[in-house]
């Protein structure tokens, strides 16, 4: 029995040695020094029948490296699965990427990018160069069943749009709250052929979501506390791409997050066709005030940079090996910085490494 044993335990040592520990001794340091750590990736793209985009591996790699680092939480910033085809095989991608993420043993933020909803395909921009009918759209419900339904009983998303996209959830322990934004937020408006608005090229923040971000997601009546947002595409403009595609209202976020930085007041307003927006706003009574970054992906590209004094943070796509993979990240509050180790194909990064002060 005990040559069995020895046996069991010796093929289990080399299943872990073959797995790989994902980060270093000293990324797994410094993650149990920081105030708040976890895992970041995005754009999985995952696709089942093909192969392509992130697949089990890698995912279960990237659950491995929570769970080994003792992150607070991981996040995928959007696009979950490629999309472009009919509605049946964007569900068996969804569930199956969900499937792999479903017993990691810390939470699990997952963000709606512009891939996910299948209006690609409806719109007849998709990969297959076909138009797809309506009902090959996946409603919110049905997105949110698969992707949000798992979501614990502490993420607090909108009650009045439950299916929306949006939520938060604070990490108590080290006084942040981490708020996901939907930048797909675009209304489903019938066309002649396919949508007026289909989110693979129209990103977008509406009346509700913004009501909920300033009197509910940016509102504290305690102190000390500080916020992260996410959000698939970035609502803040990249200093060296000004010109690239943003989305609709993103200028009305950022005011947002400047009037919670210094309790202003005012009234968000835009008079765009289908995308009108009036919000009043008052953080003069706010307690907390303290904005710590923003992070998106759905550019493929590593980005650190800085908006009006606050980091800019953006992650390549997960499953490029060369270019992507995920960051380990790490916040001090105290001293105000924001560390970045990044994971590739198994192993940590050092020429990715950042930090950035906020």
């Amino acid at each position: 029995m005990k040559r069995s044993f020895l046996l069991t335990a010796a093929l289990l040592l080399l299943a872990l040695c073959a797995a790989g520990e994902p980060f270093d001794p000293a990324a797994r340091e410094a993650a149990g020094q920081a105030d708040l750590a976890f895992l970041w990736g995005s754009d999985t793209h995952h696709q089942r029948s093909t192969g392509k985009g992130a697949q089990y591996e890698l995912i279960s790699r990237f659950v491995r490296s929570a769970e080994a680092v003792g992150a607070d939480f991981a996040a995928i910033t959007g696009d979950l699965v490629h999309g472009g085809y009919n509605k049946a095989a964007q569900t068996e991608d969804l569930e199956e990427l969900c499937g792999w993420l479903a017993g990691c043993r810390v939470p699990v933020l997952l963000g709606m990018g512009n891939h996910d909803d299948n209006s690609w395909f409806v719109s007849g921009r998709a990969t297959v160069k076909e138009i797809g009918s309506p009902e090959e759209l996946m409603p919110k419900e049905d997105l949110y069943a698969l992707v949000f339904g798992a979501l614990r009983s502490d993420f607090v998303r909108d009650p009045a749009n439950p299916y929306g996209g949006w939520y938060y959830k604070d990490f108590s322990r080290a006084k942040v709250r981490v708020i996901m934004l939907n930048s797909s937020d675009v209304p489903y408006i019938p066309a002649a052929e396919g949508l007026k608005y289909y989110g693979q090229w129209t990103y977008a923040f509406r009346q509700e979501q913004l009501e909920w971000l300033a009197n509910k997601a940016l509102r504290f009546g305690k102190r000390g506390w500080g916020v992260i947002i996410m959000s698939h595409v970035t609502f803040v403009p990249a200093p060296a791409r000004p010109d690239r595609t943003m989305p609709i209202n993103h200028e009305l976020v950022s005011e947002l997050v400047e009037a919670f930085r210094t309790g202003g007041r005012g009234t968000l307003r835009s008079d765009r066709e289908d995308y009108t927006v009036r919000v009043n706003y008052n953080f003069g009574h706010n307690l907390s005030r303290d904005y710590i970054a923003s992070f998106a992906g759905h550019t493929h590209n590593n980005e650190c940079d800085y908006q009006d004094g606050s980091p800019r943070l953006i992650v390549g796509n997960m499953f490029n090996k060369k270019h992507g993979g995920y960051d380990l990240v790490t916040i001090d509050r105290k001293r105000r910085r924001i560390g970045l180790m990044k994971c590739l194909d198994g192993e940590t990064a050092p020429e990715w490494t950042r930090a950035c002060a906020y």
